[in-house]
């Protein structure tokens, strides 16, 4: 399989415990894809890098990596 990173995402909250709730719903959410006519796919979305803060907002970059066949 090839992994490919297809898509970013910065998800912002105003506490820990809200932008944890958010990313642990993109994190167990697979993706699959078993019609495609010229490839099989799945992927889910990764956190990249750690937590960080602006202001008063919590940010999490995320990205979506899709292993294809």
């Amino acid at each position: 399989m090839i992994r490919v990173q297809r898509k970013y995402k910065v998800i912002k909250a105003i506490s820990v415990k809200e932008l944890e709730k958010e990313v642990n719903e993109l994190i167990q959410r697979e993706y699959k894809d078993t019609e495609g006519f010229i490839f099989r796919a799945s992927g889910r979305w990764q956190c990249l890098g750690g937590l960080s803060k602006e202001n008063d907002t919590w940010v999490q970059a995320m990205v979506f990596v899709q292993e294809e066949e």
